[in-house]
């Protein structure tokens, strides 16, 4: 027997026990007329597939960090000003950068206490962040510096010396 009459005879047979193809594989399925599903990776969405929850949080988030890219935070007077648009936004999405820059606007503004309280908020965040199931949510904090209270006492100290 050859390998033709042999394939032949398994194709039949596999058809008619409604079970796959022998070798399983995409040239098979073309050939016969049948097509896999694509497959994805674990934790991957389609455009069809995504959860509207998911959506929603992505979209806040999104409009949270386009806002935070048009705002003027060169300066550290500039960052002081937007200490009260920061915290809006953090009541939108608790962006990891909007933590970053309003832990920085207090240190610029020397009001220590309130950036401690607030790395501290950040680091519980990003321990949220670590611990979701979402691969969108856990890359939010996989470069950014993480801000410890004991962190802004020795800045704190730094500057009270130098001055």
């Amino acid at each position: 027997m050859g390998i033709r009459e042999w394939l032949k005879k398994r194709v039949v047979l596999e058809e008619e026990a409604g079970t796959d193809v022998p070798p399983g594989g995409s040239l098979m399925d073309s050939l016969l007329g049948r097509e896999a599903p694509p497959t994805h990776a674990l934790g991957e969405y389609t455009a069809q597939t995504y959860p509207a929850d998911v959506v929603e949080l992505l979209r806040r988030r999104q409009r949270v960090a386009d806002e935070l890219i048009r705002m003027d935070i060169a300066s550290p007077q500039a960052r002081q000003d937007a200490i009260p648009r920061l915290k809006e936004l953090l009541r939108t999405y608790p962006h990891a950068l909007a933590y970053e820059l309003l832990i920085q606007a207090y240190v610029d503004g020397q009001r220590w206490e309130e950036a401690k309280g607030v790395a501290y908020a950040a680091r519980e965040r990003r321990q949220e962040c670590v611990r979701s199931p979402l691969p969108e949510v856990r890359a939010e904090v996989d470069f950014l510096h993480e801000w410890s209270p004991d962190e802004i006492d020795r800045i704190r100290e730094e500057k009270e010396g130098a001055a």
